[in-house]
């Protein structure tokens, strides 16, 4: 298990870590990605004005909502055009081969990862580029500049974990550049197809749910995990959807989300913002201002579907696995995560193969790691814990 010896040298090299940004060279691209899956169809309310989001909202919040929505298998065979970008160190190092896909929560694109408020302590990609590995991100369907599939039907946890296990796929088999339609590079630079030795994947909120989907079922496509903002604890749950003001997207700033269509919703305001990602103590206005100049709509199914990461179990997943959560996370823990969680038992009902499960609460933080004050010193503790265990 993870020593507490590793966790008090994080916190000690945080300060020391990364005193100048990082030198990297990043592509960012289009790339097809082909996907079968099997989805639902989902009775809810439709969603087409703001008075529907918050209607939207109550039906998923009421004590008696319906605990099983679905009315019969939706099966996927789609294309999604997926835009990604890859980051590498400027020269090799001992981290090289080991390759970190990053998958950031609902509301947010890639942009979560790569903070640029004060980035030495808050980007994480400078962060692991720092550490010498290569990190690639990509916008989920329906954000950023990814394809804006149906909210109803298409954008759910089925295809998306689909999305990421063929990712992942391109990725070892050394087909994920070849495959692509380069969009940008950081001076023109040539970037070298990849063919990594191991692979990490790293999640954030409901991204760490799509991971722990790939890791049930595809858990020989992973060598290990860092799973931040998700820790199966006795208040998950506890905090109902409408807790959080949502608009239709495209009613609520028609110039940033005009192409949205019926179906995505989108998070109103910072105090709303607030609630939901940052806590007091750690709170900085500027990124609380961040957040909203990025914030990305929602697909409301997906909601609707979280319980398919679990489904259709598949290769055991036989690496280590470090859950990573905001002492004071509201939305995973209802304010407090201290002594709500059982690390037997999340190995036990998740990742009974996996070789090591721990646990680490990110003092005085809230359920967006990257945004809190004291990001560094979250990053040291994940990046101890790969050293640890030979990635």
């Amino acid at each position: 298990m993870f020593s507490t010896q590793l966790v008090q040298v994080g916190l000690l090299l945080a300060a020391k870590a990364m005193t100048v940004a990082a030198s990297k060279q990043c592509v960012e691209f289009d790339v097809p990605v082909p996907v079968i899956a099997t989805n639902n169809f989902y009775t809810m309310p439709r969603v087409d004005s703001n008075i529907d989001a918050v209607q939207w909202a109550l039906n998923f919040s009421v004590w008696d909502a319906p605990t099983n929505r679905s009315t019969g298998p939706n099966f996927i065979n789609h294309t999604f055009n997926i835009n990604a970008q890859l980051c590498v160190p400027l020269t090799k190092t001992d981290k090289s081969d080991i390759l970190q896909i990053a998958v950031q929560g609902n509301g947010w694109d890639r942009r979560y990862w790569d903070v640029p408020i004060e980035a030495v302590e808050h980007s994480y990609v400078d962060a692991a580029i720092s550490k010498g590995y290569p990190i690639l991100m990509f916008d989920r369907i329906g954000t950023g500049k990814s394809e804006l599939p149906n909210p109803y039907d298409d954008v759910q946890v089925a295809a998306e974990v689909e999305i990421l296990a063929q990712l992942t796929s391109m990725v070892r088999n050394g087909t994920l550049l070849s495959s692509a339609k380069v969009v940008s590079t950081t001076d023109n630079a040539t970037i070298p197809e990849l063919n990594p030795e191991h692979i990490v994947h790293v999640g954030h909120s409901f991204g760490s749910v799509l991971i722990t989907g790939l890791l049930i079922q595809h858990g020989d496509m992973s060598d290990a995990a860092l799973l931040t903002g998700f820790l199966p604890n006795t208040h998950l749950g506890d905090v109902p959807v409408a807790t959080f003001e949502h608009d239709f997207a495209p009613v609520h700033d028609p110039v940033r989300f005009g192409q949205f269509p019926s179906g995505y919703i989108v998070l109103t305001s910072e105090n709303t913002l607030q609630k939901v990602y940052f806590t007091q103590d750690t709170l900085e206005p500027a990124l609380l201002t961040y957040t909203e100049k990025i914030k990305q709509p929602e697909a409301v199914a997906l909601y609707a579907s979280s319980a398919q990461a679990y489904e259709n179990p598949g290769p055991a997943f036989k690496g280590p696995v470090q859950l990573i959560a905001g002492e004071f996370d509201y939305v995973n823990c209802n304010g407090d995560c201290r002594g709500t969680y059982s690390v037997e038992g999340i190995k036990n009902s998740t990742f009974p193969a996996a070789s090591n499960v721990t646990v680490y609460l990110q003092p005085n933080t809230g359920h967006a790691l990257t945004v809190a004050k004291n990001s560094s010193a979250g990053f040291e503790v994940m990046f101890s814990y790969l050293d640890a265990h030979g990635f």
